[in-house]
């Protein structure tokens, strides 16, 4: 996924300023995209240049003047291509993962510890997952808003079950490792 085709999403349901957009990935997908806002005003140069957005500069007196964008009939159609047209498969690098690896050469008291850290910040995300499954379920919307809701609320989703599964695993493997029991558990194999 490219920034470039999340901001053309958010601006295809209303014009945003930079600063607004900052604002919107983090109330929304932070938690899968997180993006800062020195690369969200480089993307809407890039977008602007290539005439997928249009900017309108509102001129303020005691501030900056302010840049609002809005999605082009162009942008609409490059959001229109790249949402039905399937991604090519990922090059998935988990840093933690190859820690793992080659965590041989650590002690099971070192190697426990990694795992301790790892299990904390999964635990966190999970947090921030329930967190904002709140906030939406505490938000009203419309009836005309629901399927809208729901798919963007599977993103949410994925993110809780893979890290769910994260966090069973990790506390799996470190209950091997306490007892010393170095058998792998795949499928119906162990």
């Amino acid at each position: 996924m490219s920034l470039k085709h999340a901001i053309l999403g958010f601006l295809s349901f209303a014009p945003f300023s930079g600063y607004e957009l900052k604002k919107a990935f983090d109330l929304s997908v932070q938690h899968f995209w997180p993006a800062n806002q020195s690369q969200i005003y480089r993307t809407l140069a890039q977008l602007d240049e290539e005439g997928l957005v249009e900017k309108e500069v509102v001129e303020r007196e005691e501030r900056l003047d302010m840049k609002i964008y809005t999605i082009t009939d162009a942008g609409r159609a490059e959001l229109h291509t790249w949402l039905a047209t399937p991604l090519p498969e990922r090059d998935d690098r988990e840093p933690f993962l190859i820690q793992v690896y080659f965590s041989g050469q650590l002690s099971d008291v070192e190697v426990l510890n990694l795992f301790k850290q790892k299990l904390k910040e999964t635990e966190e995300r999970l947090a921030v997952y329930e967190a904002v499954y709140q906030m939406i379920q505490n938000t009203p919307s419309k009836t005309a808003d629901q399927r809208a809701i729901f798919l963007s609320t599977l993103t949410l989703e994925a993110g809780y079950v893979n890290n769910q599964s994260i966090a069973a695993w990790l506390g799996s493997a470190s209950a091997r490792i306490e007892a010393k029991n170095y058998t792998i558990q795949i499928g119906n194999h162990e």
